[in-house]
């Protein structure tokens, strides 16, 4: 019946934040994304200042990103059990208190790399709730507004307020840096994430638990895995999600290295190299949301992935900042056709009852991201940042040819 309505009323971004509820959980979410894209680029600054090793930015940079591989697989299950709206306080609340505390270190002149370390393995905690919590939050809202398609556009809206904060949040965090040092980057997040606990206090959401015990939540894994195994389709989209993950999305951990090594800016221009890949992002999101049919989504994942791996590969190649600029505004084209479809294509091609295990397994493929930020740390302490970039790229761009021809029809519908 809600989703009824959903089809009798035409649903728009501007309708769903019209709804408080919903727009105050949108805030929280923005100003999240924001902190962590400013914090990426910060923490990767000081910890180069700090330390000179490539490797050790890259490994910050995994302790962030570690929480999502070992823990995003149950924290659907978890927040079928419990009230999401008040999972969601208690992270924004801990990041609050962290960002203080860190801020005060800072401060002071007491703050060490592990200190440093430990806010970004809560940041990577609290960033396993964005999907199950968050966004299953304004979905449900969305929803019972206007039924599947107010959930469809709630999603479609808020990622594309993460390529708007990919744009704003590493030039914002280069300017704080540069104007304030690491105290500024810790105070302004304690006042966003304290905004974000406003904003979600303030909203109203009722949840259901529903979560099934534990041995059949195992077997509903299993079973899901299986399916995955008899469904071409799948497989090949989650082998390119793997793919982009390990060799691709790593490369803006070694960004302020080659910032400073190769292209010699400081952190502002440093920022507005993640900027660029984000500026476009947020175009190609754009075209694809207005152009895109479903008969061309396997293409735009595929082509997408290997316009973004080809132009990293040619990001480690330029000496030229003017041109390192333009080669990553054509990389975030391509990440906005692999971002838009990845999610897309896994759950159309998966029967209802199947959607919210591949889901699950799909957030798993991201997760294997720091295993590919370690690979590139390793390899830039003994190579250098940038020939890095350019060892993993290749790989990733070789991997990709081979699902190519393992899966044709992912290049071909």
């Amino acid at each position: 019946m809600v989703a009824g309505r959903g089809r009798q009323a035409a649903v728009t971004p501007r309708i769903l934040i019209r709804d408080k509820d919903f727009r105050r959980i949108w805030l929280a979410g923005g100003l999240g994304w924001m902190m962590r894209w400013l914090e990426i680029l910060a923490v990767g600054v000081f910890t180069f200042e700090v330390t000179g090793s490539a490797l050790m930015v890259a490994l910050l940079t995994m302790v962030r990103t570690l929480p999502m591989l070992f823990f995003s697989a149950f924290t659907g299950a978890i927040a079928d059990r419990f009230d999401r709206r008040l999972m969601l306080l208690c992270g924004l609340c801990l990041l609050a208190l962290i960002s203080s505390v860190l801020a005060f270190l800072a401060l002071t002149g007491r703050i060490e790399l592990w200190h440093v370390a430990l806010g970004a393995f809560a940041s990577g905690l609290y960033g396993t709730l964005e999907f199950p919590v968050r966004r299953t939050m304004l979905g449900i809202i969305a929803g019972n507004k206007a039924g599947t398609d107010g959930a469809g556009v709630a999603m479609t809206l808020d990622s594309a307020t993460n390529h708007c904060m990919r744009l704003v949040g590493p030039v914002l965090g280069g300017l704080v840096l540069q104007s304030f040092g690491l105290p500024g980057i810790y105070l302004l997040g304690a006042v966003l994430f304290s905004l974000g606990f406003w904003f979600v206090w303030g909203a109203r959401y009722e949840a259901t638990a529903h979560g099934a015990p534990a041995p059949r939540m195992l077997a509903q894994i299993v079973e899901g895995l299986r399916y995955i195994r008899s469904d071409p389709r799948v497989m090949g989209t989650l082998f390119i999600t793997m793919v982009v993950n390990l060799f691709g999305f790593p490369y803006g951990a070694m960004v302020p290295v080659i910032g400073a090594q190769v292209l010699g800016q400081e952190a502002v221009a440093t920022g507005l190299l993640l900027s660029a890949d984000a500026t476009g992002a947020l175009l190609g999101a754009t075209v694809i949301a207005n152009l895109a049919r479903p008969r061309h989504f396997s293409r735009i994942y595929y082509y997408g992935s290997v316009v973004f791996l080809c132009a990293i590969f040619a990001f480690s190649l330029s000496q030229w900042y003017s041109l390192s600029l333009g080669i990553l505004f054509l990389g975030g084209l391509g990440v906005a056709g692999f971002a838009a479809m990845q999610s897309t294509i896994i759950f159309t091609a998966a029967p209802p009852e199947m959607r919210s295990r591949l889901m699950g397994v799909l957030a798993v493929c991201i997760g294997v991201n720091p295993l590919g930020v370690l690979q590139l740390g390793l390899l830039a302490d003994r190579f250098g940042g940038a020939m890095a970039v350019s060892i993993m790229t290749g790989e990733g761009i070789v991997a990709l040819v081979l699902a190519s021809l393992i899966w044709p029809h992912i290049r071909r519908r």
